[in-house]
């Protein structure tokens, strides 16, 4: 080769142009490999903050819990408050290390690095815009030092970051207890800080490993990792922990009500007494049902056993037996007794549509006092308004929360003996579901051409026993465009407005339509107004 000295100047120079030319191009190699971790670091970021996001759920539904039930949930709330602490303060700190290092690397004050995201958050800036991607000094002076076999010690260094983390994942596993042998397994794992063989084949400690002498952009997208296990590992223990505290409790798919009366003879001037409670069953596993004699009561897809027992003797009865259910430690058996009195009942009144009372709307009632000719029978309630309706009644008008139906019968010798009361609880009607007229409740996706169709929201009582007609009084539109602004607005009433319908027009496919903020009431003015659930509509080609 000839030596430097030999050569004409226009042929160094092209030389020289040829070493600039190639380090550029290492250098946008190594760009490229950079801003591949600046793309992991932020979907590590993302993870952390999701993370976060969902032990913020589980939190409220553990605070909720420990109100509501104290005696099984206080004590595990209280153990997962110390988690979200330790959690918070740990990603605190590995926070404080990241805002360090990239105002050092990029030479700027670190309050500048840092600013609220679109939700208001506090976060550090995208490390994307990060200059000094590829500095490899800035960690390994911070965090580990000038000798990476023996790592420095002290605040703000790796091995105190190893030691935090292992006490978090200590702390964790002391309060998942012995039993959680998964989680313990699965924290172990998670915050394994032992040594490892690097990717020469040499044995090397876990702070060097990480961040000696490695890019910027590969250690901070290592810090954000372990922020995102930190979270992982939080809302894991935390659901653990409620899981725990109902690892005893019975499980059922299914609840309904249950009244049971002190007594099923209620003399004149006395008081009818129940205990109305909340009962639970299992749809998949139905309980088993037996009389004192061992036979098997069947019991309906209710969860409800159908006992039968002839009343033959007249006077108070007994009848008992044993409820088998499969609990979460083996078969559970439960007795069961109930007394009855065998006479003819002083009133029989009962809905015709449910066992419930229900605002707005006329209520159904069958009303008889068995021996007394149906034209001889009046009634009364306590609430609102009752009147004849062919052979039943109808209620209507309640505005209290329970009501008494009583009747009264005429006597041949022109007298009246008042008979009751029957007491009835007043609810208000489920809410009706809201819909895009034109479209099924059910849809999801429209064309534009069914939306433009649309004259407004609509209302249907769906699964209801009642059909009384809903309107909408008010709503709000939001029309969210691919790559446009979204738009917003108001009416009050069930019709688009006119500028509604321009929005709609507008409409291309991928746009998404929402309407929110729906009031809806009893098209006859009576009842509540009552709050609909969203809608959301996606618009197809």
């Amino acid at each position: 080769m000839a030596s430097a000295s030999s050569l004409s100047p226009r042929q160094r120079l092209i030389n020289m142009m040829y070493l600039v030319l190639t380090a550029m191009l290492a250098m946008n190699v190594s760009k490229e490999v950079l801003d591949a971790f600046a793309f992991l670091n932020a979907d590590l970021v993302r993870s952390e903050r999701s993370h976060a996001e969902r032990s913020q759920v589980e939190y409220a539904a553990f605070a909720a819990a420990a109100q509501r039930f104290p005696e099984k949930f206080e004590a595990p709330h209280r153990q997962a408050l110390v988690v979200q602490h330790m959690a918070d303060s740990l990603v605190r700190h590995i926070e404080g290390i990241k805002t360090r290092a990239i105002a050092e690397a990029d030479g700027v004050d670190p309050a500048r690095l840092r600013a609220p995201d679109a939700a208001g958050r506090d976060t550090l800036r995208a490390l994307l815009a990060l200059e000094a991607k590829d500095d490899r000094d800035v960690l390994t002076r911070t965090l580990v030092g000038d000798e990476p076999a023996q790592p420095r010690t002290g605040p703000g260094s790796a091995s105190e970051l190893r030691a935090l983390l292992g006490a978090f994942r200590d702390t964790l596993k002391a309060l998942a207890g012995p039993g959680a042998s998964a989680v313990q397994a699965s924290l172990d794992g998670l915050f394994d800080h032992s040594p490892r063989r690097d990717a020469s084949g040499v044995l090397n400690n876990w702070e060097s490993i990480h961040f000696y002498d490695v890019p910027l952009a590969a250690g901070i997208a290592t810090l954000s990792k372990l922020q995102a296990d930190v979270r992982a590992a939080e809302n894991d223990l935390v659901k653990w922990l409620y899981r725990a505290a109902e690892a005893d409790d019975l499980r059922f798919s299914a609840v309904t009500t249950a009244v049971m009366p002190v007594s099923t003879l209620v003399l004149q001037g006395d008081s009818f007494r129940a205990d109305v409670f909340l009962a639970a069953y299992d749809t998949r596993n139905p309980a088993q049902v037996l009389r004192s004699d061992g036979s098997e009561v069947p019991v309906g897809a209710d969860g409800k056993a159908k006992l039968r027992v002839r009343a033959d003797v007249a006077g108070e009865q007994r009848v008992e037996g044993i409820l088998r259910y499969e609990g979460p430690k083996g078969p559970m058996e439960f007795p069961y007794a109930a007394t009855y009195q065998v006479m003819a009942p002083l009133l029989v009144a009962s809905p015709t549509k449910m066992n419930v009372l229900y605002r707005g709307v006329e209520n159904p009632i069958d009303l008889s006092v068995p021996g007394v000719p149906a034209d001889r029978v009046q009634a009364s309630i306590s609430s609102g308004r009752i009147v004849r309706s062919g052979q039943s009644w109808l209620a209507s008008g309640m505005t209290a929360s329970t009501v008494e139906v009583h009747a009264s019968v005429s006597l041949p010798d022109g007298g009246s003996r008042r008979v009751g009361p029957v007491l009835f609880r007043v609810k208000d009607l489920p809410p009706p579901t809201p819909y895009i007229a034109g479209l099924d409740p059910a849809d999801t996706k429209a064309t534009r051409a069914k939306l433009t169709a649309s004259q407004g929201i609509a209302a249907k009582p769906i699964g209801s026993d009642f059909g009384d007609p809903w309107k909408v009084q008010h709503f709000e539109l939001a029309v969210v465009r691919k790559g446009g602004p979204p738009v917003f607005l108001t009416s009050n009433g069930n019709a688009f407005s006119d500028e509604m319908e321009q929005a709609l027009n507008a409409l291309r496919p991928g746009d998404m339509v929402y309407v929110d903020g729906i009031r809806a009431r009893l098209a006859n003015g009576q009842g509540p107004v009552r709050e609909l659930a969203p809608i959301a509509v996606k618009v197809m080609p």
